[in-house]
């Protein structure tokens, strides 16, 4: 039984997401591809994987079965890959990055931008989630390396500062105010981010320290991305703590207000990450050195 690893995982991101829709726009897939990729699987296994009878993806038994083994042996494949580029031109290769909201959309395309065009031979893959999100697969060997907003306590992962940024209070534009008291926080309607965002996270512990009750906040809701924040804001909704990073050009175009705390200051680093255990291999070795080096260096 020869198995088409392409296809196993096919039907690993169909199984995740619950959605072939959803598995073809990961994949860069058109939806009847993805089809005939689990139908082909199953003629090889000689078992139904997937229930189709309904609009919602339900996994069969042996598909659940099929799913845990197929996780370990694309997991393995990829790092026999990883090992294996140690002994091919050391010009090639891959990285597979993960980044937390901000780094993932201000800091890591440009970054890879100029990688590119001084190793144009390595192939770099970023995907975006959330800092949580991020850390989790870094461990399970999903992504190389990953770069996030905060630091989650895991003694299977090397955390290194790399770039520091600046968390501020938004608000709509006409916002009658520059800068408020702490305690002024308490009226105001603030939208969360969610809770593995290492946006919210710091600009929560900062303002702890600075004798503020979380609970005491007026949060009017939760939104899941900075986007959504800053058109949340923009809209008149409430306020939000962002990175400086991502209102560049709304702020400029006075499209939101940047409201200072008094006396409070949220500063909080960037980390690159990898496994405490992990052998890099050259690829990964170059574009580490890369990001470190740039980033000190204030190129980006």
């Amino acid at each position: 039984m020869m198995i088409d690893f392409r296809k196993l995982e096919v039907f690993l991101k169909v199984y995740e997401t619950k959605s072939f829709s959803k598995a073809s726009k990961i994949l860069y897939l058109t939806q009847p591809t993805i089809t005939l990729h689990i139908k082909d699987l199953e003629e090889t296994l000689g078992v139904k994987l997937l229930d189709r009878n309904t609009r919602k993806v339900i996994p069969s038994k042996a598909g659940k079965i099929i799913y845990e083994y197929g996780k370990e042996i694309i997991k393995l494949l990829k790092e026999m890959e990883r090992e294996l580029e140690l002994y091919r031109d050391e010009k090639k290769g891959m990285v597979e990055i993960g980044g937390s909201t901000i780094p993932g959309q201000y800091i890591l395309p440009k970054i890879i931008k100029g990688f590119k065009e001084k190793y144009s031979e390595i192939s770099i893959f970023l995907k975006v989630g959330d800092s949580r999100e991020i850390v989790e697969k870094v461990i399970k060997g999903e992504f190389d390396l990953g770069m996030v907003g905060a630091v989650f306590k895991n003694k299977d992962l090397i955390f290194k500062s790399c770039y520091e940024d600046e968390i501020v209070l938004i608000a709509p534009p006409d916002f009658s105010e520059d800068e408020i008291d702490l305690g002024k926080l308490y009226k105001i309607p603030l939208i969360k981010r969610e809770e593995g965002s290492g946006t919210w996270k710091n600009a929560i512990e900062n303002l702890q320290k600075k004798g503020l009750d979380i609970m005491k906040l007026n949060i009017i809701g939760e939104m899941g991305s900075t986007e959504a924040i800053k058109e949340a804001v923009k809209s008149g909704l409430g306020c939000g703590f962002v990175s400086s990073l991502a209102i560049e050009l709304e702020n400029k175009l006075n499209l939101i207000k940047i409201v200072k705390i008094k006396d409070v200051s949220i500063k909080r680093k960037f980390y690159l990450i990898y496994p405490r255990v992990k052998k890099l291999t050259s690829s990964e070795e170059k574009f580490i050195n890369f990001i470190f080096y740039h980033l000190r260096s204030g190129r980006f």
